[in-house]
């Protein structure tokens, strides 16, 4: 039945009509975009973007979201309504810069969906883990507004280590001798700067390219001491780390050292799509648990995460941010360093799969019978980066025959068997991937009260 909403008292006239309704513009929310720079300029790669909102129907109760989008480059955060736009480094001269406004429900944080109605079939809730998913405007009302920026001619070359040592002026002595070449190719936007920096222990002239590190007396054993060089653009920023064996008795613990994290090359040329990730880390003591890794970043997508020799595979166009975690199970050794790749502006965006179905048919198990079938569907438009695979998952029984079907139309499904352990309710989900993005439904199943215990 279709369920008719009333907002301040006031009938809205599509919601009224439900089918064949245009949404009124002016009863749209309207974005404002307001780059600070229109006119990006030579050595710069970015600009500060603010998104405002026109909203007609202030009183109407419904939150307003944002979204932008360009037509090469890519945002910080394209949800947010203050962030950064970044140029793709192959691409000069004007782009358009969008932004889509819309009405939220408060309401509605899960979205029922299923395709299937037979009798019995439990109802399937869609958990969305992706960032900045917003939901299906209850309105139907959407507007987007443009403006446009002008990426310059001449991109900003970040600066690179040349060479970084970090050696003990004697052996066993307590002071190191810290060094380090760095270069900038074109000086921009602002000047070349290097910052020395470490846990324990004390640095001369932590600005200086060459100064002295000498150790804290109380503390002994491998300590880390990094440089940071950057040129004022915050995705140029480079860090490299090593180790100096100080005298004396170590800390309980010694945190791993991040020595380099490096992708080649960091500009994916035009037509390719890939780069390669090298990571070198080390945990001096291996304790209190064995170095662990994980790589992450915000589009594309790795061959492998959780290795330290990999490959990238470019999601979306223009600048993306790669970030390595590192772990030794102290918390207070968690360290984290991200760096930026410039992929191509002829990658196109990856389609996120769409879940459609998780169905127990039936969902309430009879006395006597401790099966029931799950069904699971899904779809993936464009096969990117990997081929869409579902997986089912309970929290107690057993799931069989749960092999991925592939279907007309890009669609995956499942036709399993679920067998119950316990009596009572339980929870079965479907977790379908593309290796990039991720989507779950979840539903309940009722085992019978006769279901012999294991």
């Amino acid at each position: 039945m279709p369920v008719v909403r009333t907002i301040g008292r006031v009938l809205l006239p599509c919601v009224v009509l439900l089918v064949g309704c245009p949404a009124d513009p002016q009863l749209c929310p309207q974005a404002i975009i307001t780059p600070d720079n229109v006119e990006i300029p030579d050595g710069e790669n970015s600009t500060r973007i603010v998104v405002s909102i026109d909203n007609p129907v202030p009183g109407n109760g419904l939150e307003v979201t944002t979204l932008l989008s360009a037509d090469s480059g890519s945002f910080d955060d394209p949800a947010a309504s203050d962030t950064v736009y970044n140029c793709a480094f192959d691409v000069a001269g004007e782009v358009r810069i969008c932004a889509e406004a819309a009405y939220v429900d408060p309401e509605a944080d899960d979205a029922e969906n299923t395709l299937l109605s037979t009798e019995g079939v439990g109802s399937s809730t869609q958990y969305i883990r992706e960032p900045h998913v917003r939901l299906r405007d209850p309105l139907e009302c959407s507007e987007s507004s443009c403006t446009t920026v002008i990426c310059p001619d001449e991109k900003n070359f970040c600066p690179e280590i040349a060479e970084f040592s970090a050696e003990l002026t004697e052996v066993g002595g307590s002071t190191a001798t810290l060094s380090v070449n760095a270069v900038d190719a074109d000086d921009n936007p602002e000047p070349l700067v290097t910052m020395w920096t470490s846990d324990e222990g004390t640095v001369d002239d932590a600005s200086s390219a060459s100064t002295t590190f000498t150790c804290d007396p109380d503390v002994g054993g491998a300590i880390e001491v990094c440089v940071f060089v950057s040129d004022g653009d915050s995705a140029c920023d480079n860090t490299r780390c090593t180790t100096v064996l100080c005298p004396g008795e170590p800390g309980e613990n010694t945190c791993p050292v991040i020595a380099s994290f490096d992708a080649n090359p960091t500009i994916v040329p035009l037509g390719e799509t890939e780069t390669d990730i090298a990571i070198d880390v080390s945990d001096p003591d291996e304790f209190p648990s064995p170095l662990r890794t994980e790589l992450r970043s915000e589009t594309g997508v790795f061959d492998d995460r959780f290795v330290t020799d990999t490959t990238f595979r470019c999601g979306d166009s223009g600048p993306v941010e790669l970030c390595l975690e590192v772990f030794d199970g102290d918390e207070t050794c968690d360290q984290e360093r991200c760096i930026t790749v410039q992929c191509p502006s002829d990658i196109p965006p990856n389609i996120c799969p769409q879940l459609f179905v998780l169905n127990a048919i039936p969902s309430v198990i009879p006395e006597g019978q401790i099966t029931t079938m799950i069904q699971s569907r899904a779809q993936d438009t464009d096969f990117l980066p990997f081929p869409l695979v579902l997986t089912l998952r309970s929290f107690n029984g057993m799931i069989s025959d749960d092999e991925n079907i592939q279907e007309p139309n890009n669609v995956v499904a499942q036709n399993a068997m679920f067998t119950c352990s316990f009596p009572g309710p339980t929870e079965i989900c479907v977790d379908a991937t593309d290796g990039a993005c991720e989507k779950t439904l979840c539903i309940e199943v009722q085992c019978p009260n006769d279901v012999p215990l294991p």
